[in-house]
């Protein structure tokens, strides 16, 4: 991924530091990796929906 400018809004933030925080990684870091698995996401053979990270989801609608 090419590096590029994103903003991101007060409130999500406070939210994207506290789950940083809570994985031990800077939110700079934690924004690039729930990029990087929006990404991945794209992959129509991508991982299984039970190996995906906490947060994310397939989109089938199952439990």
């Amino acid at each position: 991924m090419d590096d590029g400018t994103v903003s991101v809004p007060d409130e999500q933030y406070e939210r994207l530091a506290a789950l940083a925080a809570a994985r031990g990684v800077t939110p700079e870091t934690q924004l690039a990796r729930l990029i990087d698995d929006a990404y991945a996401g794209l992959d129509a053979d991508g991982d299984a929906p039970d190996s995906l990270p906490l947060g994310v989801s397939d989109g089938s609608g199952e439990e």
